[in-house]
């Protein structure tokens, strides 16, 4: 490495190691003086100093005579002073280039799976098949030069060689890309969200988080996955987010906590990255290192050295850097050279990166309780996004009401409470269980094992028990039980509603208990979909699930029964109905409306296309069916069908599929309960298995559920009492309604049909590029042209996409149009 000195320019260098040990001496000192846990000193040394801005190190501390060095009182403030979730933040500027996405980010929480053993081993097979690809990809290219590098006098021989490897490695990659697919699907596209704690050192938790110990691979694919929904996400943002930090910079400061990604090498080498992460400003920093040039997952697991090579340097194309010091020395000598120059282009990197080239930035370096870090650094995502200017989508601001209903659990102190109660059926004490631990598995920052202490006698500890049992704390959480109207409680007195039902209300901010609705109802429903969803490689609608509670729910509670999945099984086998109907409302609903091949949808049928499945019929009607099939069967279905179907559904989500099925779907039951080979349990034959009901059952006149809850709190109003029932038809949608749902579901409609066309063309890039190989192979080969009528056919079959293209481009101008009178 050359010695000659850095070049100086707006774009700062890393700090010195002795002022990184300074910075370290005073965070130290600083929060031993407010009474906080500090950071760990490879973070400050790795991650944290090598990203500060000109001279920031010397700036925010000081040396106290006889005492040491300590942060400057202004350089520093504490987050949520007082509370056990108390932060101590350093107010510094960071090099532009040096933070990364949060993967942990509130708004995309609805496109991560719970980390479940399953998971991580599917997105370790993801992972791995990912590099086959790429393998084959790069076979394929050294095959195609090797045949274009090939002289027109070389032998026959070496020609039909040249042209069979091409095909080979075209073949092992249209393989790998299927298989590629199939590992897509097992996920259902989406990947298992990364656990984060609290780093413990000598037995004690600091200020900063870690992740499992996970392959390289992994780890970038996970910060590429988080990076590519943030993006999507931020399709919705009415500007250009990059351009605007290219014009104006970054004016507001954003909130990062140093994160340890503990990794295993491909030669089995252990090491620790060390990087800050953004809680807050998610999407600026993804623009930053857009307008940097960077790409997220190099820049934690390695940029290659020919991205960031010197002037005096040899392109070596195997070197990685992994340092981030060195990273980000390299980035800006690279770009203060460019700076200096005065001929250079004002459309250039350094122009374009100037105004992000220091950021403002509150850093955590101190934790009152840093067990609870990731609960404080959530919060303050979600304030960030409640904020922002970026809407919420509905599974995400489900899962964001979830998380603060939780939290209300917590904060109330009856989280426990109310699981060893209503779910354990009071078989353990809710002094028995971690409550934290529990909330966290609840809202996927930790696996579902911590669930396992619920489990009701019978049922073994499996992904399926695990599912079902955080199913189970779902409902109650979301519809807890009320206590009955007292008999001698006057009309117009306040109604006991317990001690569960308020804290449901104020997180949610709903009106009074005597005040029922049906938005109510439906907010309730679509938070409960949302979080049970979460469980599930596959999401289904969470509108399918309407209609599946009542008011009667929400203002009484919806209690689980105590018997175990086994038991309920068994009863089923022994003639219970009541039991097949607990079965199927409370247990099976899940797995109908999240499969790959959904059982329970909202609205599907009532669309046309070629590829509508079943009929029109409310969810509600769908499951009501399966219900009476029990006790009043259609023709074909029996018992051990039904019982069969249960079984199937329950253990879908663990299905390795097999040559015919994708994984999660399986052959419908015959009427002895044995698969039938080639007949797929979907919407179709599920509706032709449980026709469309003529009107809904009836509910039983019976008393609210008992709850022996002791609580002061109460509702003043007065119980309606009024009963629900499903119409034979839908109601019709008054047009203002329409019109506002039409309005609000039109952003999503234009980016589906864009994302469509995209795809679309991109399909048709690689046509050309597929029939333009072609052709260079057959000139090459020095073969004759393919048979005149097969040469005709095709162009007749790209006549008829061309005409598909040109009605597109119509529809298109209508819509346009169309919108003007929006």
């Amino acid at each position: 490495m050359s010695t000659r000195k850095a070049p100086e320019g707006p774009f700062p260098y890393p700090t010195t190691p002795e002022w990184a040990e300074h910075l370290y001496e005073a965070i130290t000192n600083t929060c031993a003086a407010e009474g906080f846990a500090p950071v760990p000193r490879q973070a400050v040394l790795e991650a944290l100093a090598p990203a500060l801005g000109q001279g920031e190190a010397k700036r925010v501390t000081e040396l106290r005579r006889n005492v040491g060095r300590f942060l400057r009182a202004t350089a520093y403030h504490v987050e949520q002073r007082g509370t056990d979730g108390a932060l101590l933040l350093l107010n510094v500027a960071l090099h532009g280039a040096a933070t990364l996405p949060w993967a942990n980010n509130d708004r995309t929480r609805s496109e991560w799976l719970h980390p479940s053993p399953d998971n991580l081993a599917r997105m370790e097979e993801l992972v791995d098949q990912q590099r086959a690809v790429a393998e084959w990809t790069m076979a394929r290219e050294r095959a195609k030069a090797a045949q274009r590098a090939l002289a027109s006098t070389a032998p026959r021989t070496e020609k039909d060689a040249a042209v069979a490897a091409v095909k080979n490695a075209e073949d092992e990659l249209a393989r790998a890309q299927r298989e590629l697919q199939v590992r897509e699907q097992a996920l259902g596209r989406r990947r298992p969200l990364p656990v984060v704690r609290a780093v413990v050192e000598d037995g004690m938790p600091l200020a900063a988080l870690t992740t499992e110990e996970v392959r390289a691979e992994v780890a970038g694919e996970v910060q590429r996955y988080a990076v590519e929904m943030l993006q999507r996400r931020a399709r919705l943002r009415s500007y250009d987010l990059v351009e605007s930090l290219v014009q104006e910079g970054q004016r507001e400061s954003t909130v990062v906590v140093l994160q340890r990604t503990p990794v295993v090498g491909r030669d089995g080498a252990r090491r620790h990255i060390w990087r800050g992460r953004q809680v807050t400003g998610n999407n600026r920093a993804d623009a930053r290192l857009q307008v940097f040039e960077l790409v997220a997952q190099q820049l934690l697991a390695g940029v290659p050295q020919y991205l960031v090579r010197l002037k005096e340097e040899e392109e070596n194309r195997r070197l990685v850097l992994l340092d981030l010091g060195e990273i980000l020395r390299r980035i800006s000598t690279l770009l203060n050279t460019e700076y200096a120059d005065p001929d250079r282009d004002s459309e250039g990197r350094a122009e374009r990166a100037l105004r992000t080239a220091q950021v403002p930035a509150r850093v955590v370096v101190g934790a009152r309780n840093p067990e609870r870090l990731e609960e404080s650094l959530r919060q303050l995502n979600v304030h960030d996004h409640l904020r922002g200017q970026l809407n919420y989508g509905d599974m995400d601001r489900s899962l964001g009401l979830w998380s603060t209903l939780v939290k209300a659990y917590q904060a109330k102190g009856v989280l426990g409470e109310l699981l060893a109660k209503e779910v354990a059926q009071g078989r353990i004490r809710a002094g028995d269980m971690d409550a934290d631990a529990i909330a966290d598995a609840l809202v996927g920052a930790r696996a579902l094992d911590e669930l396992a202490v619920l489990l009701p006698p019978g049922d073994e500890v499996s992904p399926l028990t695990l599912r079902d049992v955080a199913v189970r704390c779902a409902t109650v959480m979301v519809f807890p039980p009320v206590p009955p109207r007292p008999e001698n409680l006057p009309p117009r007195a306040h109604m006991p509603t317990g001690r569960y039902w308020p804290v449901v209300r104020t997180a949610l901010q709903e009106a009074s208990w005597a005040q029922s609705s049906t938005p109510r109802t439906d907010r309730r429903t679509d938070m409960w979909a949302a979080v049970v969803a979460q469980h599930f490689a596959h999401r289904g609608n969470p509108l399918a699930a309407r209609g599946l509670f009542t008011a009667r729910d929400v203002q009484h509670g919806a209690r689980p029964d105590a018997r175990s999945l086994v038991s309920l099984q068994t009863a089923c086998c022994q003639g219970d109905a009541e039991a097949w109907e607990i079965l199927v409302r409370r247990h099976l609903v899940p797995g109908l409306i999240n499969a790959p091949e959904p059982f329970v949808t909202a609205g599907q049928g009532s669309e046309k296309g070629e590829d509508r499945k079943g009929v029109r019929r409310t969810p509600a009607n769908a499951v009501q069916a399966l219900v009476n099939a029990y006790t009043a069967p259609p023709e074909g279905v029996t018992r051990e069908l039904l019982i069969a179907f249960a079984e199937a559904v329950l253990r879908a989500p663990e299905s390795a599929g097999g040559t015919d099925l994708v994984p999660g779907t399986f052959w419908a039951p015959d009427a002895l309960g044995n698969p039938r080979e080639g007949t797929l349990a979907d919407k179709g034959w599920f509706d032709t298995a449980f026709p469309k009901i003529a009107s809904s059952r009836k509910r039983k006149p019976t008393e609210p559920p008992v709850d022996d809850s002791a609580g002061e709190e109460s509702e003043k109003g007065e119980e309606s009492g009024a009963a629900t029932e499903e119409l034979d038809d839908e109601l019709p949608e008054d047009a203002l309604t329409r019109m506002t749902r039409l309005r609000s579901d039109l952003t999503s409609v234009v980016d589906s049909s864009r994302d469509s066309v995209a795809t679309a063309a991109e399909q048709l890039r690689t046509l050309l590029a597929h029939i333009e190989d072609a052709v260079q192979a057959r000139e090459e080969a020095g073969t004759q042209k393919e048979h005149p009528d097969a040469r005709i056919q095709y162009a007749e079959e790209l006549g008829e996409i061309k005409k598909q293209g040109v009605e597109i481009a119509q529809l298109l101008d209508a819509a346009a149009l169309a919108v003007m009178s929006l």
